[in-house]
């Protein structure tokens, strides 16, 4: 949801978000069906819960004139969609499954009916996990094997415990999300954007400068950026590995920046770029403070 943003899309920013938010599934009217049976068969409490919170959620977050008006003192772009989450759409629709079942269902072969119903209106509205075929997992982390080979590689060539590495967009989403260890170059936001060619205003752009020339680099495949510029970004930003596919095209670019192979993978190839002046990444031990009020 972050590739749209409310100043190009204007009040038809919390329809695409919806449209996003929700992607083959229906379970979006199935809740707005579960607030009318509620509001017209619920009792006070259920009331409550569902229906009155249903519609301030309707006057705030889900009134597209509300986005366009805080775009104009804060940029939300980023943050927008989440309040989205905070529909309680499968309690709701829970909340009313049980209600048919035990309230209006009076006989066994009733309750049976409408619940053997529900779980299949619940499957139609949903999408199938496996509708793309299904994909063994071969890790307890559900992660590519690449992605824990790279983490390995870099490990095992590093000196520091936490050094930081430049990736393509997949594997940096992927990596930041299985090792901690690795710092990433630039952030969720600066690949999207540079990504999506999203424009940012001019302190924001001076401010993410070296980490968006190195993603001109291995992420757009830029090589027009002077090899010195994409060496001072390396430096400024601690940048001691990259880690490209093997199908790169700026593959020779690295090597001209200095750049070292040091590892491959199936499909991708590590690279270490040696700092001028390189700054070892440390976490604040708490533990004399944890000690003491113990």
């Amino acid at each position: 949801m972050q590739s749209i943003t409310i100043a190009e899309e204007g009040f038809a920013y919390i329809f695409k978000c919806i449209a996003l938010y929700s992607g083959s599934c229906f379970y979006l009217l199935l809740y707005l069906a579960g607030l009318v049976f509620l509001f017209i068969k619920g009792d006070r409490k259920e009331k409550a819960v569902f229906v009155y919170p249903a519609f301030v959620l309707l006057l705030t977050v889900f009134n597209p004139l509300l986005p366009v008006v805080i775009d104009h003192f804060f940029d939300i772009n980023d943050e927008y969609y989440r309040f989205i989450w905070t529909a309680p759409v499968v309690l709701c629709i829970g909340v009313c499954i049980v209600k048919l079942i035990f309230e209006f269902s009076k006989t066994d072969a009733r309750k049976v009916t409408v619940f053997v119903v529900s779980v299949l209106v619940i499957m139609a509205a949903g999408s199938f996990v496996y509708s793309d075929g299904y994909r063994r997992i071969t890790n307890a982390y559900k992660m590519p094997e690449e992605v824990i080979e790279v983490s390995r590689l870099i490990h095992l060539n590093s000196e520091v415990e936490y050094p930081r590495a430049a990736c393509d967009f997949e594997l940096d989403m992927e990596l930041r999300q299985y090792d901690g260890k690795i710092l990433s170059t630039a952030t969720r936001e600066e690949y999207i954007n540079k990504l999506n060619n999203i424009e940012v205003d001019d302190f924001i752009a001076e401010k993410q400068k070296h980490p968006n020339r190195i993603l001109d680099v291995i992420v757009l495949n830029k090589k027009d950026v002077p090899i010195e510029d994409f060496e001072e970004s390396l430096n400024a930003t601690n940048t001691e590995y990259v880690v490209v596919s093997k199908e790169s095209p700026i593959l020779g670019y690295l090597k001209k920046a200095g750049l070292e192979k040091v590892a491959s993978t199936g499909a991708r190839v590590i690279y270490r770029y040696k700092l001028k002046d390189p700054v070892v990444f440390e976490l604040a031990d708490y533990t004399g403070v944890w000690e003491a009020g113990l």
